[in-house]
């Protein structure tokens, strides 16, 4: 199958059958896609076991996980299994680390007093070791006693997921990139890079640095139809995230935070302005789709990850994009 000039990938959801990962994977390759990725979503499917099995299972496609959360485990530990993915498949896997979804880990009791602060130090670390070193130090968060990686992984890129300003200030400084979430619009991509930008320039830092975006995604003969797939599920993380930055750069919060006091999701379903969804989502025809994922590489994103729905129409999907919309990329 043709594949797209530009790097796109699968964003495999949580709910998915662990028994249909491999098949998955595999069918993700043959649809002419360069990416897969996973996220760590709590108590869903493990990241590291899930970027595993994709790796096994196919032969080219780059693998990545988006995200773990810093809390969840030591980064030691979080370096032992990234370093162990990196030189198993050498320049086909990618670890990304976030703050974690806060209900997800204040149910583990593991919320930090700070969390940049402790992703600060958890990123930093899981980089240090895997260049190699040797870590004894106590910090606010976590502490090594001459530990050191047997199979160290040095060229393995490690990118913050995160979406508030400070949190991107900071992976800006310490990340070699950026898990960018879904719902983020071409508008919250180029307000990224530029603030990106700023910070490296301002540490002389490398001005190379990955922007891996993640978007709700659908397509379908009938575009009205494609799109009222995808609005339950951008109802539900808009009422999860409520008003941020990805929505600020609209001027959406105001109207979203009335949505929510009214009825949370349900409400911004029933509620929501359509033209919302020109930027939340990439849904309707193929050329739609082809346009919206364009203006997301426009806006400066270096992979597009699409986060197909429903996921009982994976399988369905794959076989449409890949044959209708990577082509025209």
């Amino acid at each position: 199958m043709p594949t797209a000039s530009r790097p796109m990938g699968v964003f495999i959801l949580g709910d998915t059958p662990p028994k249909n990962l491999v098949e998955l994977s595999q069918q993700v390759e043959r649809c002419g896609f360069s990416d897969l990725w996973f996220a760590e979503d709590y108590f869903m499917l493990s990241g590291f076991a899930s970027a595993a099995l994709a790796l096994q299972a196919t032969e080219e496609v780059h693998v990545g996980i988006g995200a773990v959360s810093n809390r969840v485990r030591h980064p030691s530990v979080t370096a032992m299994e990234a370093s162990t993915l990196a030189n198993a498949y050498p320049g086909r896997f990618t670890l990304g680390i976030g703050h974690g979804v806060p209900a997800w880990v204040q149910q583990m009791h593991l919320f930090p007093k700070s969390v940049l602060g402790s992703m600060r130090e958890a990123i930093t670390d899981v980089k240090r070791l895997l260049a190699g070193e040797t870590l004894t130090q106590s910090g606010a968060y976590y502490g090594y006693d001459q530990v050191v990686l047997t199979h160290p992984a040095p060229g393995l890129d490690v990118l913050g997921a995160v979406v508030g300003p400070k949190s991107v200030d900071l992976c800006a400084e310490i990340a070699d990139g950026i898990v960018i979430s879904v719902l983020a619009g071409p508008r919250y991509v180029a307000t990224v890079k530029e603030r990106i930008a700023a910070v490296r320039r301002e540490q002389g830092l490398p001005e190379n640095f990955a922007l891996v975006t993640y978007v709700l995604a659908c397509v379908g003969e009938d575009r009205a139809a494609a799109r009222a797939k995808v609005l339950p599920v951008t109802a539900f993380y808009l009422e999860a995230m409520g008003p941020t930055l990805i929505t600020g750069v609209y001027d959406a919060n105001e109207a979203l935070a009335g949505m929510i006091d009214k009825g949370g999701a349900a409400a911004i379903e029933a509620d929501m302005p359509e033209g919302w969804m020109d930027w939340l989502a990439v849904a309707g025809r193929a050329e739609d789709c082809r346009a919206g994922i364009e203006a997301l590489f426009d806006a400066g994103a270096t992979k597009v990850v699409l986060c197909i729905v429903p996921s009982a129409e994976l399988p369905q999907q794959l076989e449409t994009f890949g044959r209708e919309v990577l082509p025209g990329l």
